[in-house]
């Protein structure tokens, strides 16, 4: 007897349960049991799905990413242009960070693990002959991927969150507007007071 196939639109409504999971802790923070816990299923049949964590999290990271090449294709209509590109980069990042974190997650595994290495290269390339292919030139690639790796690392730390105590409030007003009231991670464990750890 063959097994049924899983619908496309299962697949997706998975992967974001996924891509919320891993946006919260990133690659070696996450369980599978904590997956399996946002995607609303159980631990066997993530792995079943899926296969092993580092599978999960290469889909997860190309799940990922396919919403912001989307959203850069999308804003392209007329070729390339950095403040329209940037401006939908921006709005994806305050309308849905874990896609971002998911991408910049990935980046830092990516010396660990050489499945993550190569998935993380090959998401960066699509990404550069995207926005290539629309007529952007190596300078004006260099000047525009560099300001999403700023937004992407300014996430990472929570810096919109936490500007108001640091000198650089300055720098979040610029890159994301006046201070978005940007939640914290999905999933991210609450300060805890040292009796609590």
């Amino acid at each position: 007897m063959s097994t049924p196939r899983r619908r496309p639109a299962r697949d997706a409504e998975l992967l974001a349960g996924s891509v919320r999971a891993f946006a919260a802790r990133g690659y070696f923070g996450t369980s599978t049991a904590q997956v399996a816990a946002e995607m609303g299923v159980s631990q066997p049949y993530v792995i079943r799905t899926f296969g092993s964590k580092l599978e999960l999290f290469v889909r997860t990271h190309a799940f990922a990413a396919a919403e912001i090449v989307d959203v850069f294709r999308a804003a392209m209509a007329g070729g390339f242009d950095g403040d329209r590109l940037g401006a939908a980069y921006r709005e994806l990042v305050l309308s849905n960070p874990a896609a971002l974190l998911v991408w910049a997650h990935a980046f830092s595994a990516a010396t660990a693990e050489k499945a993550i290495g190569a998935e993380s290269r090959r998401q960066f390339d699509d990404v550069y002959r995207t926005l290539r292919d629309a007529g952007a030139t190596d300078v004006e690639l260099w000047a525009f991927m560099g300001r999403g790796m700023l937004i992407n690392n300014l996430l990472l730390m929570e810096a919109p969150r936490y500007s108001r105590d640091y000198d650089f409030a300055p720098l979040i007003d610029l890159v994301f507007g006046a201070r978005p009231s940007l939640s914290p991670s999905p999933g991210a464990p609450s300060a805890s007071t040292p009796d609590q750890e």
